[in-house]
C-alpha cells in the first residue's frame, strides 16, 4: 500500500498551489483550478492500482469500467463506437473472470488484459462519458441524466462495501448450481448493474465451462422514474432477440433488499423471452425464485472464505481482535490489555439510537471513546427472515432460515486500555470503522491516507477498516471558531479550503453539462412533508420559507459544472469537523475532518461543500469573508449561499433514515435543531 499511497499523493502535489504558481497557504487558488486533461482523478487512481495488483485488483478495474461504459452507451445518442468497446470490456471481463476463479488473490497467469487495455478502455469511456454531458445528451431527457450519473459516480458494488463477499467464490457457485440442475439447458447471463457488473462475468465464465451458454452475457441498468423501475430502451433493443428453446435466464446483482428491483427485472426478462423455460435471480451465496408473491432463496452457500482471520470475522473477543490488530500492524505490539467497546457517533448521543437503526455516523475516528451498548444485529432484508444478533466485528452463520447481511459498516467500535494516556506515549485507544474492502476499500483507504493531513496521526488500513489512535484535546469547530484568536480563524479556514481542493484532486469526476440542473426547493419540500409526518408536530420551516431561500433549479456541477467524489451525504454534521490546540507556540491549530472517506457519499460540486459548511457551523460575517478570501472564487461562493438552504436537506435525509421511529424528545429535539438551521439560513441574505 506505501507504493499506492504515494502516488495518490502525488496526484495532490501536482496540484498544490505552489505547483500552480499560487499561495501555500490555500488562500490564493480556487479549489477546481488546474485540472489535468485526460480521465478524471478518481478513474485515473483505480487504473493505477492495477499495476502493482493481482488477479482480483485488474478484474474489478474491468468490471468498473464496464459499469461505468454501459450506463454510457445506454444513452440514445451514444455512439457506435463505444458499443464496440463495450463488447471488447465484457470480453476482457470474461477472461479476467476466468484468471480470478483459478487463482483467487493472484496475478493472472498470462498478462492479458493487461493494465494498458485497462488505461486506455478508462480513458475513452471517460472521453464518451464527458461527451454526452457536453454535447446535452441529458437535456430533456430523465432516463439518459439518470445514466449519465451512473455513468460519472463512482459505484461501489455491496460486496466490497457492505454484504460482503469474496467474490471468487461466485463461480464456484454458479458451478454448483449448474451442477445440481442436473440437466444441460442453455443459460443466458443478464447483470443488473452496479453489481451485476462485478458478478455476472464470474457466472458467464461457470456457464461458458459447462458448455452451457445460450448467447453472450450482458448487463442492464433498472431506472427509477415516476415511482416505477423500468429498464432503458436503448439496452433492452440491443437484447438478443430470440434464446435458444428451454433456456434458463439468470439475472445477478447483489442481495436484494424489498425485492422490488429483482421482481421489476424478472419481468421485464419475462416479458423479452416469452420462450425461456425460467428466469432466476442470483446473489453471492444465494440463488432465488422471484414471482408476484415475493422472492424466496433456492439455494444457500456461504459467500465468504472460512478462516476466521479478519477482523469483521471475529467474535467481540479482545484478545482476538487485538491479536488480528497487531499481526496486521494497526495496534503495536505490547503487554497493553485491551477490551472492546462498541462505538456510538454524536448522532446517537443527540437524538438518541433507534432499535431499527443500522447507520454508523461516520464515526469511527472521532475523539470520545464513550459508547453505550451497540446494537450490532445482523440485518435480514430478502426473505423477512430473523437472525441472531452479532456482536462488535462478528459475522454470524448463515441460517437456514434467512439470508444474513454481512454489514460491519453498521458496527464500529474500539480497543480500549484502562487508565488514562500518559502525554507523549502511545494511544489508549484505537477506533476502528469500517471503509471498505477488496480493491474499491484499497483504492478508498489510499485516498484517506493522502487526505491524512486531516486525521490522526495515528492511522491504519486492516481488513476494509481505517484503524485511528485515539487522539486528546478536538472540539468540534462550530463552537470553537469564535472564541480564537483572528489569525488561528483564518488558518483554520484556509485549512478547511485545502481539504476541499484536494477532494477535487484525488476525486474529481469530471466536467457536465452546465445545462443538467436539479431541484433543490422541491426536494426539500418533500422530506420536510415526510419528516412532518414522521415527529407529528409542526415544523419551523414552511413553503414561504423555501421560496425565499432556494432556487427551483440549480446546476448539477455548480458553477464550474465539475462534480467530485464527497462522503457530505452522510458526514454533514457539525461535529465532522473539530479543532485542537496549536502543538506548538507559533503553530496554526489542528484541524481534524471525520467521516471523510467516500465510498458511502455520492456525488457533489464545491457549493455543496461550502454551504453546508457555512450552514453547519454558523460562520458570523467576519469568518465569511475570510472564507471568500481563500475560496478565492467569488461565483462559487455566492452560489453556495444562494443554495445555503440546502443544506438542511442533508440533515432531514439523516433524520428520516436513522430516526424511523422517534421519541416525543427526540421529536423536539431534531425541531428545534432545525429551526436553528433556518434561523440562520435567514440571516445570511
Amino acid at each position: 500500500m506505501e507504493t499506492a499511497n504515494v502516488r495518490t499523493a502525488e496526484v495532490i502535489s501536482r496540484k498544490t498551489p505552489e505547483a500552480r504558481g499560487g499561495r501555500p497557504d490555500g488562500a490564493g487558488t480556487p479549489p477546481t483550478a488546474g485540472t489535468p486533461s485526460g480521465p478524471p482523478p478518481l478513474r485515473r487512481a483505480a487504473v493505477a492500482a492495477v499495476r502493482d495488483g493481482g488477479a482480483e485488483a485488474r478484474y474489478a478495474c474491468a468490471c468498473s469500467i464496464e459499469q461505468l461504459l454501459a450506463d454510457t452507451a445506454a444513452c440514445p445518442t451514444a455512439p457506435a463506437s463505444a458499443h464496440v468497446l463495450l463488447d471488447e470490456v465484457r470480453r476482457a471481463c470474461a477472461d479476467l473472470a476466468r484468471a480470478l476463479a483459478a487463482e483467487p488473490g493472484k496475478r493472472p497467469a498470462a498478462p492479458v488484459p493487461g493494465p494498458e487495455f485497462l488505461e486506455r478502455a478508462m480513458a475513452r469511456t471517460a472521453a464518451y462519458t464527458a461527451g454526452l454531458w457536453q454535447a446535452g445528451a441529458a437535456r430533456g431527457d430523465a432516463a439518459a441524466e439518470t445514466l449519465l450519473r451512473h455513468a460519472t459516480d463512482w459505484k461501489t458494488p455491496e460486496c466490497y462495501a457492505y454484504d460482503l463477499a469474496d467474490i471468487g467464490l461466485v463461480h464456484g457457485q454458479a458451478a454448483a448450481w449448474l451442477a445440481a440442475t442436473g440437466e444441460r439447458a442453455p443459460v443466458f447471463v443478464v447483470g443488473v448493474r452496479t453489481g451485476g457488473s462485478y458478478l455476472a462475468p464470474l457466472w458467464a465464465a461457470a456457464v461458458a465451462d459447462a458448455g452451457r451458454t445460450a448467447t453472450a452475457w450482458t448487463t442492464l441498468r433498472p431506472l427509477r422514474t415516476a415511482g416505477r423501475i423500468t429498464l432503458a430502451p436503448a439496452e433492452t433493443g440491443r437484447l438478443p432477440a430470440a434464446l435458444p428453446p428451454g433456456t434458463v435466464v439468470v439475472a445477478v446483482d447483489d442481495q436484494p433488499d424489498t425485492g422490488d428491483t429483482a421482481r421489476a427485472v424478472r419481468d421485464a426478462l419475462a416479458r423479452c423471452y416469452p420462450e425461456a423455460r425460467d428466469v432466476v435471480f442470483a446473489s453471492p451465496g444465494r440463488t432465488y425464485a422471484v414471482d408476484g408473491t415475493g422472492i424466496r432463496a433456492l439455494t444457500r452457500a456461504s459467500a465468504v472464505r472460512a478462516d476466521g482471520g479478519r477482523l469483521w470475522q471475529l467474535p467481540a473477543d479482545a484478545e482476538r481482535l487485538t491479536a488480528r490488530a497487531r499481526a496486521g500492524g494497526a495496534v503495536p505490539a505490547g503487554a497493553t490489555v485491551y477490551r472492546v467497546t462498541p462505538f456510538h457517533g454524536p448522532f446517537h448521543e443527540a437524538y438518541g439510537r433507534c432499535a431499527t437503526d443500522t447507520e454508523a455516523d461516520g464515526a469511527g475516528t472521532r475523539t470520545s471513546t464513550k459508547a453505550d451498548a451497540a446494537d450490532t444485529r445482523a440485518t435480514t432484508k430478502a426473505d423477512g427472515a430473523d437472525a441472531q444478533a452479532a456482536t462488535p466485528g462478528a459475522v454470524p452463520a448463515p441460517s437456514a432460515t434467512g439470508v444474513v447481511r454481512i454489514s460491519p459498516r453498521n458496527a464500529p467500535f474500539s480497543l480500549v486500555a484502562d487508565g488514562p494516556a500518559a502525554p507523549g506515549t502511545r494511544p489508549r485507544a484505537y477506533h476502528f470503522r469500517f471503509i471498505g474492502t477488496g480493491p474499491h476499500g484499497a483504492q478508498g483507504a489510499e485516498a484517506v491516507e493522502a487526505l491524512g493531513a486531516f486525521l490522526p496521526p495515528v492511522r491504519h488500513y486492516l481488513d476494509g477498516y481505517l484503524v485511528t489512535g485515539h487522539e486528546e484535546g478536538l472540539r468540534p469547530l462550530g463552537p470553537e471558531l469564535p472564541r480564537m484568536s483572528a489569525p488561528h480563524r483564518r488558518q483554520v479556514l484556509e485549512a478547511v479550503v485545502r481539504y476541499w481542493r484536494a477532494l477535487d484532486g484525488l476525486g474529481g469526476l469530471g466536467p457536465v453539462d452546465p445545462a443538467v440542473t436539479y431541484a433543490p426547493r422541491e426536494r426539500l419540500a418533500a422530506a420536510l412533508e415526510r419528516l412532518r409526518g414522521r415527529l407529528a408536530c409542526p415544523l419551523p420551516v414552511d413553503g414561504g420559507w423555501l421560496d425565499r431561500h432556494l432556487p427551483r433549479r440549480a446546476p448539477l456541477g455548480g458553477t464550474r459544472a465539475r462534480i467530485f467524489r464527497t462522503s457530505l451525504p452522510y458526514s454533514h454534521q457539525g461535529w465532522h469537523w473539530q479543532v485542537g490546540a496549536p502543538p506548538a507556540p507559533d503553530g496554526p491549530p489542528v484541524v481534524r475532518r471525520f467521516g471523510l472517506d467516500w465510498i458511502w457519499g455520492g456525488a457533489g460540486a464545491l457549493e455543496a461543500e461550502l454551504s453546508s459548511f457555512v450552514v453547519e457551523n454558523r460562520l458570523d460575517a467576519t469568518d465569511l469573508a475570510t472564507l471568500r478570501t481563500a475560496v478565492a472564487d467569488d461565483r462559487a461562493f455566492d452560489a453556495a449561499l444562494d443554495l445555503a438552504g440546502d443544506a438542511l436537506w442533508w440533515n432531514v435525509k439523516s433524520w428520516l433514515r436513522r430516526c424511523p421511529a422517534p421519541t416525543p424528545d427526540t421529536a423536539r429535539r431534531i425541531a428545534g435543531d432545525l429551526g436553528e438551521l433556518a434561523r440562520y439560513v435567514s440571516g445570511l441574505r
